[in-house]
C-alpha cells in the first residue's frame, strides 16, 4: 500500500501500489491466468514441439551466435533494470534519452534474434540470396523486393533510436 502524507507527516490517503486502475490484476490472478495458458498450450500442441523447444534451451548445443544473443539480451536487461531503478530521478531530457536506449536495445535484440533464428534453421544465406542477386546480377524478384523492404523497415527504428541515444550524450 502506498501512503500519501502531508507536510506534517500525517497520512492523508492510502492507495494500492498499482493505483486505482481497474486493469491491474493481482499477482495471484496473473499466476492463475498464466497457468491456464500453459495448460492449454501443452494440451493442444504436439509433444515433439516441446522436445524441440527444450532441446534449444540446452546450453551444451549452443553455438557462439547463441551466446552473443544471450550476452546482448543480458546486458540490455541490466541496462533497463538500471533505468527502471533510477527513473524517478530523471528530468525530461534524461527520460527521453533513457527511452531512446530502451527502444534502440529492443530493436537491436529483435534483429539479432531474427538473425540467430535464421542461422539456427540454416536459412541465413537463403534469406539474403535474392537481395544479393538483385544488387549483383540485376535479377529483380518479388522475394528480393519484400526482403529488402523488411531490411529497410528493420533498419529505420535502429538508426532513429540509435541516433537519438547517441545524440543524448551531447545534450542536443
Amino acid at each position: 500500500m502506498k501512503e500519501i502524507r502531508n507536510f506534517k507527516g500525517e497520512i492523508v490517503k492510502t492507495e494500492a501500489a498499482y493505483g486505482e486502475r481497474w486493469w491491474h490484476l493481482s499477482s495471484e490472478t496473473w499466476m492463475f491466468l498464466s497457468g491456464i495458458v500453459i495448460l492449454t498450450v501443452t494440451l493442444l500442441l504436439p509433444a515433439a514441439w516441446f522436445n524441440a523447444a527444450l532441446h534449444s534451451l540446452d546450453v551444451r548445443v549452443w553455438t557462439w551466435r547463441h551466446f552473443v544473443l544471450a550476452a546482448a539480451a543480458a546486458g540490455y536487461a541490466a541496462g533497463c533494470w538500471h533505468i527502471r531503478r533510477s527513473w524517478d530521478g530523471y528530468d525530461e531530457d534524461e527520460k527521453r534519452h533513457a527511452m531512446s536506449f530502451v527502444w534502440f536495445g529492443l530493436t537491436l535484440i529483435a534483429i539479432l534474434a531474427f538473425l540467430v533464428i535464421l542461422s539456427m534453421t540454416g536459412r541465413l544465406a537463403l534469406f539474403f540470396r535474392p537481395v544479393a542477386q538483385m544488387f549483383s546480377v540485376g535479377r529483380f524478384t518479388l522475394a528480393a523486393v519484400w526482403r529488402l523492404a523488411l531490411l529497410a523497415l528493420a533498419s529505420v527504428p535502429l538508426i532513429h533510436f540509435g541516433k537519438e541515444w547517441i545524440l543524448g550524450f551531447w545534450n542536443e
